[in-house]
């Protein structure tokens, strides 16, 4: 059931994503893509069957499941139009290019939510062909997505690994990032000095999250408290929302940006910090943390 979902719902992308990059090969595809969202959304199947080429094939790679032919494509597309959930769908359109001025080529990917499912992503490919002066969908390939491992999602923080400090504040923190023996973790200590000139420890899990599409961490604090963050990258910086039960049972959230100053420094700011939704102060200063360099001194023996 899968394929007869996503054999219309790529097409309504374009149209709804890749209108205006048609126009600057020829504003007919565009017009032709968008008449086909306009169709779908009256459920008007006569229209939508103009839109198909008589030959045309659709094709799920994934579960190598093909579809031929109009009449089978358009049975698909009413058995959708027939069942009680809600569709709702988003996606991108990666590229566009006409192969010749009869022939365009679409690339994309696309999200598609039925009902109270989870979220599939798939990625695609179609080909629309003029054909007496109008553009009919001629042939759609749909392809999974390939997931990436987790040791490879998490390559992306390789820069934390190692032993780093900060002694911006009036203790002095060290914590040290290792990965897992099979890389499918990052593991962060840390060790601050306490008021009475004793250690304390923190452990931080950082994974990756196939079901989130997301880097996500879980913190264990020496005091009793825990919590769990979020991880995304916006240009040079990560930022980690975070939510946290404190040691005395109370709420608190806010959002953890760190800045890349070098592949040694990099500095952290909390912003909207809130503990049981009530903001707090913002912090005085940004804290820096800088990577320790490991030391080897060498020892000569004497005659």
């Amino acid at each position: 059931m899968r394929n007869r979902i996503i054999c219309f719902l790529m097409a309504m992308l374009l149209g709804g994503l890749a209108g205006d990059r048609f126009t600057t090969a020829d504003d007919s595809v565009g017009l032709a893509i968008r008449e086909y969202v306009k169709a779908f959304n009256a459920k008007d199947a006569d229209a939508l069957r103009n839109m198909w080429a008589e030959n045309a094939t659709y094709m799920d790679h994934e579960f190598a499941e093909r579809t031929d032919g109009r009449d089978d494509i358009m049975t698909a597309i009413e058995d959708v139009f027939a069942r009680p959930e809600s569709v709702m769908l988003s996606g991108t359109v990666d590229h566009v290019r006409m192969v010749t001025d009869s022939v365009a080529q679409v690339e994309g990917k696309v999200m598609v939510t039925v009902g109270e499912e989870d979220p599939k992503g798939t990625q695609f490919t179609a080909i629309l062909v003029k054909s007496d002066d109008r553009w009919v969908i001629d042939s759609m390939d749909e392809f999974e997505i390939p997931q990436p491992s987790s040791s490879d999602a998490l390559s992306q923080l390789d820069w934390m690994i190692g032993t780093w400090r900060d002694d911006s504040g009036e203790v002095l923190v060290r914590s040290t990032v290792r990965a897992s023996d099979n890389g499918a973790f990052l593991i962060r200590s840390f060790e601050a000095d306490d008021d009475q000139g004793g250690k304390t420890n923190s452990t931080q899990v950082i994974a990756w999250d196939p079901r989130q599409q997301t880097i996500r961490s879980w913190t264990f604090n020496a005091d009793g408290s825990f919590g769990d963050g979020q991880w995304s990258k916006s240009g040079d910086q990560w930022l980690i929302k975070s939510t946290q039960t404190l040691s005395d049972g109370r709420s608190a959230s806010g959002t953890y940006v760190i800045t890349m100053r070098s592949e040694d420094e990099f500095a952290i700011n909390l912003v909207g910090h809130e503990i049981e939704g009530v903001p707090q102060p913002s912090l005085l200063s940004e804290v820096i943390v800088r990577r320790e360099v490991a030391t080897t001194d060498s020892v000569s023996a004497s005659e």
